[in-house]
């Protein structure tokens, strides 16, 4: 009886290993950077095509046997690739549509920027005229306040209007400092801009060029 329930029990054990020998996890997976790849009816490359697989495509893995793995298509078809195409890492495809993307966020945030900047320019420029035009009137003010200043008439009044036009001049002296301020940020912001997209480019050609590489050397190889 000793005998027999040991049997047992390693017999058990056997064919619990088995079993989880042969279940495996589903797996999310990437198809490398090929052009098409054929999904069969069955393991081996005389199957019945049911469809194609394009670069960069979710599948789920339900089982892999040897150089053939079964995959689940986000439509719920089902059937057979080559493993050796599929990946758990991102495509260049993929990373190559990303840089894209974020080099056109860059690219609009650089828009409203410069837009930005115009306006305050303009605004700037307006500030400026208006600001002259401030100028010249106290110039003038000066040489009537001296006058009536000599003639002892008005005095008072003209004092007041001097020390209003002095705030005036102040504050668009104020305003203007705070413009030009704001436009050399905003300058060096679009410098920063200008720079990460050149580089977002640079690394997308390099991208590319590695894919297309990585490409004919598959090709060639197949």
């Amino acid at each position: 009886m000793e005998i027999n329930a040991k049997s047992l029990l390693m017999a058990g054990f056997c064919l619990t290993l088995i079993l989880l020998s042969s279940l495996t996890q589903a797996e999310t997976m990437y198809v490398t950077d090929v052009l098409r790849l054929r999904l069969r009816s069955d393991k081996g490359s005389d199957q019945n095509i049911l469809g194609v697989v394009m670069s960069g495509q979710l599948v789920d893995v339900i089982q892999i046997e040897d150089e053939w793995a079964q995959v689940r298509l986000p439509d719920g078809k089902e059937g057979w690739v080559l493993t050796r195409y599929l990946t758990s890492r991102k495509t260049n495809a993929i990373v190559v549509e990303n840089l894209q993307k974020q080099h056109k966020t860059l690219k609009d945030q650089l828009t409203g920027i410069m837009d930005e900047k115009r306006h305050l320019t303009n605004e700037n420029k307006r500030l400026l005229l208006e600001l002259n035009q401030l100028e010249t009137s106290i110039k003038k003010i000066d040489t009537s306040y001296e006058k009536l200043k000599a003639e002892a008439a008005g005095y008072l009044d003209l004092k007041a209007k001097y020390e209003e036009m002095m705030a005036r001049v102040a504050e668009q002296v104020q305003k203007s400092n705070e413009f030009k301020a704001e436009i050399e940020r905003l300058e060096t912001r679009q410098m920063i801009r200008w720079f990460l997209s050149g580089a977002g480019v640079l690394l997308f050609g390099a991208i590319i060029g590695f894919a297309a590489k990585r490409q004919r050397r598959r090709t060639s190889l197949r």
